[in-house]
């Protein structure tokens, strides 16, 4: 392989040898970025004094740079990807006056020109970073700029410059006191780049020494590529000593790192080196398989020099095999890129594999000629060795002179070390002392913002309380002065009235057990009175409250189970303790479906007292968990009535009042588990174990519905609240057949298979809310034609243009009159009896001017259904089944549609349609026979056209065309 930067070929006389080589820049680590801390108006006394002491104290002082630093500078510059983007970058950031910017983008701007092999362009922009380095006294930049310069110089063949070069990096490396992984990482290339012009000079032991050198380096630095670079390099100098075992083994390190690396070109090289060693072991097919894989990776890139190593290695391959066309294909190619990026070791290589090529076809003037070019070419190699040569005895006086320049700066660096700590001193002094002034007046503004946020967040929580509450009243107020006000008006039957009056019960029991726990935190918040602290064990306590859920879950299939291990005596609020156990215990039943567990366990830590409730039920989203607290929080899940109302609300409150605290793990489709911590007190309070209470929840009966068919029209009602649902039906029932949804999903399932007259919804439900269900039947074909009322506690205007917008017929608000609903209700079915009556009108009689007013949805899925009908007059007959399949739905779905539009049965309109066309051939063709046009129509007779016709239009299909068409 190579180095990190660059590759140097090894030369074996007029034998072709693959370019090996591999371009490496790995950044330092990234640190963490700090941000500035002072405020706005304390910065121009800071920078004043800043200024003064820098300039007192540091006016000397070599700028340091962090990694950090350079990292962000790194990325800065690598986004710009291409050569004209960063030089332009580099004009920026010099206009910008960012010095260590400028040498970045220099460094980057001419590794990116050299990977083009536009060596000379490469060398020019290193050398201006070199300079600019120098300038601003950066170490790591100034080395790093040394290494690019000896690369650019080695990839020209002038190897005596690159010598110096990089000896004079790796010189400066080492004597500097400089740690970071950048220094390290520059010793490292250094070294890489000696050992490879020891490699093309052949001094192998030499090389190998400096390499195994790099080698160690870059394993002490975990570089993965720089690793692989420098195994490569070692298999090289196996395989030129004629070590074929040791060299397998050394690239094969080398290709796992540059695998595991993600390496391209390092991968593209490895194949390039089994290839070599293939054709050493005469297995020709496998050595090709290795330089086309190489050759493969490398020809979409601009990287022309490591491009060459896979030509020259094809070419001779090919050569090797007689293959007398891929040789010219390759040598012409490979001369061409040569000649263009001036590679003199690669030209030799050329001509050498030109004169093997001639000489066995017998060209031998031709061979003649290159093998006199290849030895010129290949003297002015030899010539540079032996200025390398000269120029290893002048490095030793390099060396010295570069120590002493080295003990001159390190003397310079302590001095001002020296006079840059004592500047430093008074200026950390002043920034002690306002860093004070800064931080009273943020702490000020930090308070001042907070009790800011805090009124505003008070006031929208005040308002959205507001709202959630009128709305929380809104549901059971409609049932109860919805079914008061209907007892009024009627003389309903004994066992309704009592049906009623519980419904009524059971909703103003809610309302009281909602405005209790309002009272409750507000009672916990202001702390009204002083809380009725007792003594005992509060594990009997927890049993005793727990007993009394059992014959609930029971009912509902449910294991609770209650785990205390040991007894607990201690000081607490048995009302408190009541009220959380009521809460938790509520929602876990609430949520958890039948057959799964429930436990409640108990235990002591310490001096604290755990109590955890979980259950296997729905489970909260993780992105309502840090809101179920909140008072009325309505998490935006598809779980059903997943609503914290005010329980868990008022549960937090009392668990904050005794100091304790309380956590919640919930997965979805799992289940939840409430953690409880209190902290376990003896105050010597009375003893207290009075029977506690609960109140077990109570769950609406499912309305039942009125499914037969005697009731002309069909109603869905989708309401999560089932007292709400069953109070619906109960006022349109006796004029229409009910169905009912629980939600949102379950509806719009429901609506496309009954495919109801009209859909009546709730606004706020789970799984799909009322404007996603009015948008879902708006969007589908089937169902699209059906009116729909919204009802809702949300009585705001924006909430009631959404619905409109949704595609809601009318809007209804909680609480409603039952007077009301009826009308509209009436209102809206009598539009679609005048649609089906006018359609009905139309399709008998010939006067088509009063058209329908259908929708646009309606009439073009009418306009749908009369295509399909026409494209299949010429069959004898017409299957309703095949027309419905046609349109995408079922039989029952296409007849209740095609009843609620044009008050026809599906065969009713095929046969209309059938007529329409009829009369339109009469009119139209009179050259055509009345059997003709009962044959084009779909009739299997002639007689049963004549009677169809006559019957719907009173005529026989002859007089109608006597009529229709007047004669001469």
């Amino acid at each position: 392989m190579n180095d990190h930067n660059t590759p140097t070929p090894i030369k074996r006389g007029l034998s072709p040898r693959p370019v090996i080589a591999h371009r490496y820049h790995e950044a330092a680590p990234p640190l963490s970025s700090e941000k500035g801390w002072l405020s706005w108006y304390c910065l121009p006394l800071i920078t004043l004094i800043f200024l003064t002491f820098l300039t007192s104290s540091c006016r000397e002082t070599t700028p340091h740079f962090s990694p950090a630093e350079r990292q962000k500078l790194d990325s800065l510059v690598l986004a710009s990807r291409d050569i004209p983007a960063l030089a332009k970058k580099q004009k920026e950031l010099e206009g910008e006056g960012n010095r260590l910017g400028s040498i970045t983008a220099l460094r980057e701007w001419g590794r990116a020109l050299r990977n083009e092999s536009r060596f000379d362009e490469a060398l020019r922009v290193h050398s201006e970073g070199l300079r600019q380095a120098e300038s601003l006294g950066d170490t790591i930049e100034w080395v790093r700029a040394l290494n690019d310069i000896g690369t650019d110089y080695r990839r020209m063949g002038v190897l005596d410059v690159a010598q110096e070069y990089h000896y004079l990096a790796r010189t400066i490396s080492e004597e500097s006191a400089d740690t970071t992984f950048a220094s390290k990482k520059n010793q490292v290339i250094s070294l890489n780049g000696l050992g490879n012009i020891y490699m093309t000079l052949g001094n192998y032991e030499q090389a190998e020494q400096v390499l195994r050198l790099a080698l160690a380096g870059e394993k002490r630095l975990q570089s993965k590529v720089g690793q692989a670079i420098n195994y490569a390099n070692l298999g090289s100098i196996f395989e030129s000593q004629g070590k074929m075992d040791s060299a397998w083994v050394y690239y094969r390190y080398s290709m796992a790192l540059n695998q595991e690396a993600g390496s391209t070109l390092g991968i593209s090289l490895c194949h390039t080196f089994f290839g070599s060693l293939y054709q050493k072991e005469h297995q020709y097919d496998q050595a090709e398989r290795e330089y086309q894989a190489a050759y493969a990776l490398m020809k979409a890139s601009k990287d022309e020099w490591h491009a060459l190593t896979s030509l020259i290695a094809l070419a001779s391959i090919y050569n090797a095999t007689k293959d007398d066309a891929h040789v010219e294909e390759y040598l012409r190619q490979a001369k061409t890129i040569a000649e263009r990026i001036r590679s003199n070791e690669h030209l030799s290589e050329i001509h050498a594999l030109y004169y093997r090529y001639y000489s066995r076809l017998g060209d031998y003037r031709r061979a003649l000629e290159n093998k006199e070019i290849a030895e010129s070419l290949q003297d002015s190699v030899v010539s540079i060795e032996k200025m390398n040569r000269i120029q290893n005895v002048s490095i030793n006086i390099e060396r010295n002179r570069q120590r002493q320049q080295m003990n001159e700066v390190q003397l310079k660096l302590q001095a001002e070390r020296t006079k840059r700590n004592v500047g430093f001193g008074i200026f950390a002094l002043t920034v002690f002392f306002l860093i004070g002034i800064v931080a009273i007046l943020l702490y000020i503004q930090r308070l001042r913002a907070r009790t800011h946020r805090t009124l505003r967040k008070m006031s929208s929580m005040r308002e959205n309380f507001f709202t959630n509450v009128t709305h929380e009243f809104r549901t059971p107020l409609t049932v109860i002065l919805g079914l008061s006000h209907d007892l009024q008006q009627r003389d309903p039957e004994p066992h309704e009235v009592k049906e009623k009056l519980s419904v009524i019960e059971r909703q103003g029991k809610n309302l009281l057990a909602l405005i209790n726990q309002l009272l409750d935190i507000s009672r916990i918040k202001s702390a009204v009175g002083d809380s009725d602290w007792r003594s005992g064990d509060i594990t009997t306590q927890i049993q005793m409250l727990v007993e009394t859920y059992r014959d609930y879950a029971e009912s509902r299939r449910i294991d609770l189970q209650y785990h205390a291990r040991e007894a607990i005596e201690m000081d607490f609020v048995p009302d408190y303790l009541e009220k959380v156990l009521n809460n938790l215990l509520s929602n876990a039943l609430k949520f958890t479906p039948e057959g799964g567990r429930i436990s409640v366990k108990t235990w002591k830590e310490e001096e604290q007292m755990f109590l955890e409730v979980a259950d296997t039920g729905e489970g909260i989203p993780s992105e309502a968990v840090p809101h179920i607290f909140e008072p009325f929080y309505k998490a935006e899940s598809n779980l059903r009535g997943m609503s914290s109302g005010v329980g868990l609300a008022l549960v937090k409150q009392i668990i904050d009042a005794i100091s304790g605290d309380i956590q919640v793990i919930s997965t979805v489709g799992v289940g939840t588990t409430f953690m409880i911590r209190i902290p376990i007190r003896h105050e010597g309070v009375p003893t207290f174990t009075p029977p506690p209470t609960a109140t077990v929840p109570l769950e609406p009966e499912a309305p039942l519905e009125d499914q037969t068919e005697n009731n002309d029209c069909r109603l869905l009602i989708i309401e999560d609240n089932q007292d709400i649902a069953r109070y619906i039906g109960t006022l349109l029932s006796d004029r229409y057949a009910v169905y009912y949804a629980p939600n949102g999903k379950e509806g719009l399932e429901r609506a496309l298979d009954l495919v109801p007259d009209l859909i009546i919804t709730d606004l706020m439900m789970p799984e799909m809310d009322g404007l996603e269900v009015c948008q879902s039947v708006r969007g589908n074909e089937i169902i699209d034609h059906i009116p729909i009322i919204v009802v809702t506690a949300k009585i705001s205007e924006e909430e009631r243009i959404r619905g409109i917008k949704a595609g809601a017929d009318a809007y209804l608000t909680k609480p409603f009159n039952s007077d009301e609903l009826r009308a509209l209700v009436e209102l809206l079915l009598e539009r679609h009896r005048r649609l089906q009556h006018k359609s009905e009108e139309i399709t008998s009689t010939s006067d088509e001017t009063d058209v329908p007013q259908f929708t646009e949805a309606e009439q073009r899925f009418l306009d749908r259904t009369v295509d399909l009908i026409a494209l299949s007059l010429g069959k004898r007959k017409i299957e309703v089944n095949a027309l419905a399949e046609g349109l995408c739905m079922s039989p029952r779905q296409l007849h209740r549609k095609l009843v609620a539009l044009t008050g026809y049965t599906p065969a009713a309109y095929i046969l209309s349609v059938k007529m329409q066309r009829a009369k339109q051939l009469l009119e139209s063709q009179p050259g055509l026979t009345i059997e003709d046009i009962s044959e084009r129509c779909g009739f299997e007779h002639e007689s049963s056209f004549y009677h169809a016709f006559k019957k719907m239009y009173g005529v026989t299909p002859a007089e109608y065309r006597r009529n229709a068409i007047p004669s001469d």
